[in-house]
């Protein structure tokens, strides 16, 4: 059977049985407020149009229609339909509508079953039932359908999304677009499954505590595609079904979630008798977002292949994390990093701190490890285990408490409303452990500072002599120095201190970049990616880890085009699950170095280029109001993130094709100032100095067409390009009026990193220039170094970097002091 599909099942009806439903724990998921009620036309039993008869089924409506038409009754809706609007009035059509599905009102069933706290509403429904039901309870819920822009709905209480369009959307023109009668209105771009709304959907189903259909028949095939077998939905999906239901109903049904016989008026009943349980359970004070971190007290056996799993796809138990802390690791798996200890004083002194490094050097490890560390040592640590839920109101929850806590947040660059609500409510008792990559970071930092959010910063890049020598007694254990095995342990770590600049992350890369592990690995692929859905969803995981984002099936599916995610084939397929581990609705293994190197040693040039450009087509066609959609369409467009994942060696013509169909796929980049910017930066990188300038130049143009269009981004890469152009030069006087335009273009910017970067490239000067420039053009290149090291020790001062952790202003500092050392010397 291929995966995502569906065959026959031949059964014997005589032996189905009914399913058994934990009742306690399906009334235990609706009490959270965060279920989803699905909708369809057994729900509005009992409700009256306005002619005071129920809503008309769609087997009834579609005869309806053939009466209205005067032509041969036929119970097939969508031909009715078809054949109506190519022959008759359209406006008697819609007057027909309105008058079956405008309801006087709803039945004490509806009312009771909306007074429920619902997280969402869906419903195929036209009426609007679950609104009017749901004002009568008391509660107001907003009717929309699929032609409702996402983002700007999304994230709003107390909606109901009509898939099939509502009765106040209906129009002459909606008829064969939003409102879901006719085959063209299932084809428009409009639909439901074409929409940003599907991705939004799909959310939902990940974050809800329970779903739950009434009245609904599970006719969507493409609802079936997320919900057939998959275990994590299927625990929490819930089916209201009349009493006594077909053996062949029931059995469809029980393949996707718990069925429960008892009719929307058994549901009504159900709720009435627990309202109490329901409804009246005090919600505030329970945490909503934040989960307890308690250590484990399972003794944990550490064996070589979890050690192994874990190097290679991030993947280990918290068990093991606590082993590896509290105990001696018979085999080495874990390296206890110094700042361990330093983080411990700054919670001691109830100072907040920021964890910061490039991608893959153990910032997420480091966070497991110091939450481990401080729970055994009596703090509280909490993790945010619900993205989207009431952390602003947990954290005043845990305030009132009084216990010291500590609140960990990895990437958070995603929780700046959490961090800013910190700021303004300044709870005495908590403390915030945040980690970031280095870029955004150094992008966020003014922001940290606007809203006052003081912290301590370590950076956690670079490895010390020990525990360099802890990771080579890792890969020693392990077996995967390849070719370097026979090296004395010295010049191993040597390696990782030298060669892999002291980091984790480039030394994992050159091991998974050694022949040994790049066969292993594409052995596993190989039957893998000979799918194409395959192929592209295993890019998709690999391209959002890369990113740091969270690995959810629903921006998995939306980045891949494709739902096989959901697939239970493809989840229990043995060599999917050796490269990747699903929990629930998410992947969970996070390597983000595996990761990189699964795209560049696996997917070729060409194949990356195009994905990147269907996605960055497709996400250009939402309302980027999305976190993770904004996130990766940014970085489809940011050079130097599309130059490190594209593989292979020689990547000047995949990036140039890149970036010229770029701007096809996505037009509106021709007038964007960033875009020509990023194009620039590409043609720099191949020392085409002439093309960069060309794309600069068109860069500032745009820029000066804005309003309040800030050019600093512009700016440093145009210094970048004026010194490297004066290196090139061979006159003295041409290379100092290079450099003298660089010089002049830094001095005017904000002292922070970006500027400092393009000074480290002084020295670079100095070494090859500053030999055959004149006297008085020495005097002035020694005193534009003097001018830098004095911004620096400036900035410092009045606290506006931090230079004994940013790793970039240390060494454009250590470069100018030696500049000016040896300048000295000479003169």
């Amino acid at each position: 059977m291929k995966m995502g599909t569906f065959m026959e099942i031949e059964i014997d009806k005589t032996k189905l049985k009914k399913s058994n439903v934990d009742i306690e724990e399906f009334l235990a998921r609706l009490s959270t407020g965060k279920g989803i009620l699905f909708t369809g036309a057994g729900f509005s039993i009992a409700t009256k149009d306005v002619s005071g008869e129920e809503p008309s089924v769609a087997k009834e409506l579609a005869k309806e229609i053939c009466r209205l038409g005067e032509f041969d009754e036929d119970e097939d809706l969508r031909f009715a339909t078809d054949y109506y609007i190519s022959k008759f009035n359209k406006a008697k059509l819609v007057s027909l509508l309105k008058q079956k599905y405008t309801l006087q009102g709803t039945s004490e069933i509806q009312n009771k079953i909306c007074s429920l706290n619902w997280r969402r509403f869906y419903t195929t429904n036209y009426d609007k039932a679950v609104e009017i039901a749901s004002a009568n309870s008391g509660k107001v819920v907003e009717c929309i359908d699929s032609s409702f822009p996402a983002t700007t709905y999304y994230k709003r209480n107390g909606l109901c999304i009509h898939l099939n369009g509502s009765i106040d959307s209906l129009s002459e023109e909606s008829l064969e677009s939003s409102f879901k009668l006719s085959t063209s209105s299932y084809i428009s771009p409009d639909s439901f499954l074409n929409s940003d709304w599907h991705y939004y959907f799909k959310k939902d189903l990940e974050r809800a505590s329970a779903i739950v259909f009434v009245g609904y028949s599970m006719y969507d095939v493409e609802i079936q595609k997320i919900l057939f077998e998959n275990q994590s939905l299927k625990e929490k999906t819930y089916f209201i079904t009349r009493e006594n239901p077909s053996p062949k109903s029931e059995f469809t049904l029980s393949r996707f979630g718990h069925v429960l016989p008892i009719g929307v008026e058994g549901f009504a009943s159900l709720i009435k008798d627990n309202e109490s349980e329901l409804i009246g359970s005090d919600a505030c004070e329970i945490l909503q977002s934040l989960e307890l971190y308690e250590v484990s007290q399972e003794s944990a056996e550490i064996r070589d292949a979890d050690v192994e799993t874990m190097i290679m796809y991030g993947d280990i138990s918290d068990s093991l994390v606590d082993d590896g802390v509290v105990s001696e690791q018979r085999i080495p798996y874990l390296i206890l990093r110094s700042q361990l200890d330093e983080a411990k004083k700054f919670i001691d002194n109830n100072k907040n701190i920021v964890f910061y490094g490039d991608m893959g050097n153990g910032k997420s490890m480091l966070l497991r490890e110091l939450q481990t560390h401080l729970s055994l040592n009596s703090i509280d640590c909490y993790n945010i285990i619900d993205w989207e839920g009431d952390y602003v109101g947990d954290i005043d929850l845990l305030s009132k408490g009084g216990k010291k806590s500590v609140i960990f947040i990895d990437g958070y660059e995603r929780y700046l409303d959490l961090v800013k609500h910190y700021c303004g409510s300044m709870p005495s008792n908590i403390m915030l452990v945040a980690t970031a990559r280095t870029a955004e970071h150094e992008r966020l930092r003014q922001y940290l500072k606007n809203i006052e959010f003081e912290y301590n910063e370590l950076c956690i890049d670079l490895l010390s002599i020990e525990e360099s020598s802890a990771l080579v007694d890792i890969v020693d254990n392990l077996g995967m120095w390849g070719e370097k095995a026979g090296m004395s342990n010295g010049r191993k770590i040597d390696f990782i201190q030298d060669k892999n600049s002291a980091q984790i992350s480039l030394t994992l890369l050159s091991i998974f970049n050694s022949p040994q592990i790049r066969d292993r690995v594409a052995l596993v692929l190989e039957s893998l990616i000979a799918d194409s859905r395959v192929k592209d969803t295993i890019f998709a995981i690999a391209l959002i880890e890369v990113l740091d984002m969270p690995c959810n099936f629903s921006l998995i599916s939306d980045i891949a085009g494709d739902d096989i995610i959901y697939s239970a084939g493809l989840q229990q397929n043995e060599a999917f699950r050796s490269l990747f581990k699903s929990s629930g609705l998410e992947i969970k293994a996070k390597s983000s170095i595996f990761c990189l190197s699964l795209i560049k040693n696996h997917f070729t040039p060409t194949y990356v280029i195009s994905q990147l450009q269907k996605i960055a087509k497709k996400l250009d066609g939402y309302s980027r109001n999305d976190y993770e959609q904004m996130t990766i369409f940014k970085s489809t467009l940011r050079f130097s993130f599309v130059e490190r994942i594209i593989p292979g060696e020689s990547k000047k013509n995949s990036l140039r094709r890149y970036y010229e169909d770029l701007k096809i796929s996505v037009p509106w980049l021709k007038n964007d100032p960033h875009f020509w910017l990023q194009y620039g930066m590409a043609n720099i990188t191949f020392k085409e100095y002439g093309k960069a300038q060309q794309f600069f130049d068109q860069s500032y143009s745009l820029a000066r067409k804005k309003d309040g269009y800030h050019t600093s981004n512009i700016d440093t890469q145009q210094a970048r390009l004026y010194l490297l152009i004066a290196m090139k030069e061979s006159d003295g006087s041409k290379m100092y009026e290079g450099f003298s335009k660089c010089h002049k273009i830094l001095n005017s910017l904000d002292n922070d990193v970006y500027k400092f970067r393009q000074v480290e490239k002084y020295r670079d000067f100095y070494e090859s220039c500053f030999s055959k420039l004149s006297k008085k053009n020495r005097v002035g290149f020694q005193h534009a170094c003097k001018a830098m090291n004095d911004s620096i020790d400036s900035s410092v001062s009045n606290g506006e970097i931090n230079v004994s952790e940013q790793r970039t202003i240390i060494k454009a500092k250590n470069n100018l002091e030696h500049v000016l050392s040896s300048i000295e010397k000479i003169i």
